[in-house]
């Protein structure tokens, strides 16, 4: 089921009142006015990069808007392709004499109907006659969708710019203009405030009136009001819609200056009748802090803000108690409050006192090491939050979690909260940690030394994590934190695969002095929703093009978007990633078959050239689904080799390198890594993906992964070594027989040991086959990899675990595999039921 091409037709209807010059501000109940920009200078400065020749500027009194009128796509703040122009609000700020950013792309129809959603755009914006309130000024945007099963609906969408109230009205009606039903249908419209700073006190039980979210941007808060039914579970709105039925949906857009301010505005709106609540911070010095109000018994977030200089806050609340929480970076203060309609409330938040520590890491024989310390609170003693780049500058995700540091050879001076914490120092599996318990007293400076030495040797390898992100697109933290945190995990090469924008690291490794530490292949994630991830490197940066010479991610099949790839950047890799993670993945959008890989949706294209399935530090996942998907293909002849990868979008509790891979480059060394080798290796499969465990396999003395073993005979002697350091487990190893863990191996290797397991195996073969090794523990990485166990069980921890690339045995001598499976995935038409979809985690 596909939906046509977005945009239906070019012909755009637009009338307009036209205003040659606007005014910096204005009062309520003037009517609106509009402007058709012609260029640049229409524009106020640094007010809206969205918008293009044609588009319209509305100033009501109160604020500025623009309002896109030609056919074309937006990326969106995460450089994913779902934004749209046509009949969509592009900018929208509060009037001010010096007007904030104000990019936005709110507007554009959403609707899923069963398990498919569909991304529309509008095919004519015109002035409405319908626009409601005293000087009021109204535009509508329409849309037809029709699919291949014939179901159609047309979409009109009303924005109302009234100065009275302030703010854009926004009701937006989808028809069923078709002879069938929709079923399972969810209709929303597209909304990204170009800033992921944001609260909602909506709870289903105790706030389900509170249905709105509010976030603050540079200069200004945004208010987002929903007045639609909310979807849970299964249930969709409007769900079931019938021929000529309709189903509309409601929202209020509003700006202000302050947040106390819009919230007042939301408040008036829902008939809330709010206290005030009066909060004091004293002995804070820094540049900016974090300030919480949530509701305790529900934890609904009533407040949220970011304070530069702060000294007093005044914040309208219901009545309610309320805990009070301010994150001074790295301490943090918070109190019970109770909010009384008539009462005192009241609370003064004080930053901790703070002690200071010089932080070192060294080897055995004193040489500094490129490691990571990382800080976690004992008892009482809360764990640090270290400061995170500002949210509202960067209007990107932001580290939640931050509690690690990295010093440099001649350490690193570091603030702590007075208390007790466990200090773990790390760089990675080939490194022993070193651990110590700590107390910080206020106003105290000592050292803290570490010594980690590299206990496993890997000859011939080379570390690389071939995904990770930034805030170029959805990641948490800068290109600079980044690198730092990649060098610590002792990553050699990594991949720079934000979505759909090539990341330029040039600048970042020089400035850190660690372009002799690690290489950056540049590429990027091609990002298609619902379609494909798949990471695209080397790539060629070209500065002048969009996304830095990214392709256009667009489409419903991966077969162009791969040839694409490789047109633009001739040599480059096709990584397909976790391909079964939910609606993110490949293999679970176009149906491969779980038991077999027998059959797929036709479009499905094997033509890339290896297969992430371990994204990520966890096994039992979607990661588990993808490994037994990579044996189906396996056996019926689909020899793409798998990597490992971390897919790290943070650094605590995101930690990178783990997973990641190692690839076999016998010539690697001091000298510059030859790229060209290293990509020749993980194209053979020449590699193992790992989140701590190292393992040596060979076959007949000299096949190792990705090659081919002639075995005549059927004859075949295996050796199997596994290494770790001695904070990573190694408890039973399996070896992997077409698919089929054959033989598994209980692991008691006294606690401590390095040399895990080695055993030589001999196998006598009837036919072709192939071989792999897995290593698994049973103890987690926990403190090294911070995410703790997601449901309580030890299934749902960072387990170690490695698996191998196979090593293809040749034994009919025709110098090739030969699967046992001949027959290729068969095209089966898509089912009439719900595909059934692996979830990630």
């Amino acid at each position: 089921m596909k939906s046509l091409p977005r945009f239906l037709t070019a012909i755009i209807g637009v009338s307009l009142l036209v205003c040659p010059v606007l005014p910096a501000s204005g009062g309520e109940g003037q009517t609106p006015q509009v402007k058709v920009i012609q260029g640049p200078q229409d524009i106020p400065d640094g007010f809206c990069s969205l918008a293009r020749k044609g588009d319209l500027l509305v100033f009501d009194g109160r604020s500025y808007a623009v309002v896109g009128t030609t056919p074309r796509s937006v990326v969106t703040s995460s450089n994913y392709p779902y934004g749209q122009a046509m009949g969509s609000l592009l900018g929208f700020v509060p009037a001010d004499q010096a007007l904030p950013p104000g990019d936005l792309n709110i507007g554009a129809p959403v609707l899923r109907l069963g398990e498919r959603t569909h991304h529309l755009g509008y095919s004519a914006l015109e002035k409405s006659k319908d626009a409601r309130g005293t000087g009021a000024s109204g535009y509508e945007a329409r849309g037809v969708f029709e699919d291949r099963d014939g179901r159609r609906a047309e979409i009109r969408t009303l924005y109302v710019f009234d100065p009275e109230k302030g703010g854009v009205e926004i009701t937006s009606t989808l028809t069923n203009t078709g002879k069938s039903a929709f079923e399972k249908t969810s209709f929303s419209l597209f909304f990204d405030a170009y800033g992921r700073f944001n609260f909602s006190p909506f709870e289903e039980k105790r706030y389900p009136q509170l249905n709105y979210r509010v976030y603050q941007k540079m200069g200004h808060f945004l208010g987002w009001l929903s007045f639609n039914p909310v979807e849970k579970g299964e249930s969709r709105y409007p769900g079931r819609l019938l021929p000529g039925e309709s189903a509309k949906l409601r929202h209020t857009l509003l700006a202000e200056t302050s947040g106390q301010k819009l919230i007042s505005r939301i408040y008036d709106i829902l008939g809330v009748e709010p206290a005030r609540a009066s909060v004091s911070f004293k002995n804070f010095e820094g540049p900016w802090l974090e300030f919480t109000a949530r509701e305790v018994l529900s934890s609904s977030v009533f407040f949220r803000t970011i304070l530069e200089n702060p000294s007093h806050l005044e914040v309208p609340l219901p009545p309610g108690i309320y805990r009070f929480q301010a994150n001074f970076f790295p301490g943090s203060a918070e109190e019970l409050v109770e909010v009384k309609p008539d009462g005192k409330n009241g609370c003064l938040l004080k930053n901790p006192p703070l002690g200071e520590i010089n932080v070192r890491i060294r080897d055995g024989s004193g040489n500094p090491v490129a490691g990571k310390v990382s800080f976690i609170g004992l008892g009482a003693t809360k764990s640090p939050y270290f400061r995170p780049d500002n949210p509202v500058e960067t209007g990107k995700a932001w580290e939640n979690s931050k509690n690690s540091c990295f010093p440099p050879a001649d350490g690193l001076d570091v603030e702590l909260p007075a208390g007790t914490y466990l200090a773990t120092a790390s760089r990675g599996p080939e490194y022993t940690i070193d651990q110590k318990v700590v107390e910080i007293v206020k106003e105290e400076n000592r050292a803290l030394a570490f010594v980690i030495d590299r206990v496993v040797d890997t000859p011939g390898l080379v570390a690389l994590d071939p995904h990770l992100h930034t805030t170029r697109s959805d990641g948490s933290m800068s290109v600079s934190e980044r690198v730092k945190s990649v060098v610590a995990e002792g990553i050699e090469v990594m991949a720079a695969t934000d979505h759909n924008v090539v990341t330029d690291y040039a600048e970042a490794l020089k400035t850190l002095r660690l372009d002799g530490a690690l290489t950056v292949l540049a590429g990027c994630e091609v990002t298609v929703p619902e379609v494909i991830h798949y990471n695209t490197y080397p790539m060629r940066i070209r500065p002048d093009e969009p996304g830095n010479g990214a392709i256009n991610a667009s489409g419903g099949a991966a077969g162009p978007l791969f040839k694409a790839s490789r047109e633009k950047n001739p040599g480059t890799l096709i990584q397909v990633n976790h391909p079964r993670a939910g609606d993110l993945g490949y293999f679970n959008n176009f149906n491969l078959d779980q038991a077999s890989a027998a059959t797929a949706l036709a479009a499905l294209d094997t033509g890339f050239d290896v297969l992430e399935v371990m994204n990520g530090p966890y096994f039992y996942s979607s990661n588990e689904t993808a490994i037994q998907d990579w044996f189906h293909l396996l056996n019926r002849g689909y020899l793409s080799p798998i990597v490992g990868s971390s897919d790290s979008h943070g650094i605590d509790r995101s930690e990178p390198g783990y997973s990641r891979t190692y690839v076999y480059c016998p010539d690697s060394g001091p000298a510059p890594l030859d790229a060209q080798a290293l990509l020749r290796s993980i194209r053979q499969g020449r590699s193992f993906a790992t989140n701590g465990p190292i393992i040596d396999f060979r076959v007949n003395g000299q096949a190792g992964p990705g090659e081919v073993c002639p075995a005549p005979n059927g004859r075949v002697e295996i050796r199997i070594g596994v290494k770790s350091a001695p904070w990573i487990a190694v408890d039973e190893v399996r070896l992997v027989l077409n698919g089929e863990r054959r033989i598994v191996f209980q692991v008691d290797a006294p606690k401590g040991e390095v040399e895990k397991f080695e055993q030589q195996i001999g196998l006598t073969l009837q036919r072709d086959a192939y071989l792999c090794v897995e290593a698994l523990g049973k103890e987690t990485l926990f403190p090294v990899l911070q995410s703790p166990a997601r449901n309580g069980s030890i299934k749902g921890g960072t387990l170690p675990f490695a698996i191998t690339n196979p090593v293809f045995v040749d034994v009919d001598g025709n110098r090739k595999f030969d699967a046992a499976l001949p027959e290729k995935i068969r095209p089966a038409a898509e089912s009439a039921g719900p595909r059934k979809k692996v979830p990630r985690l």
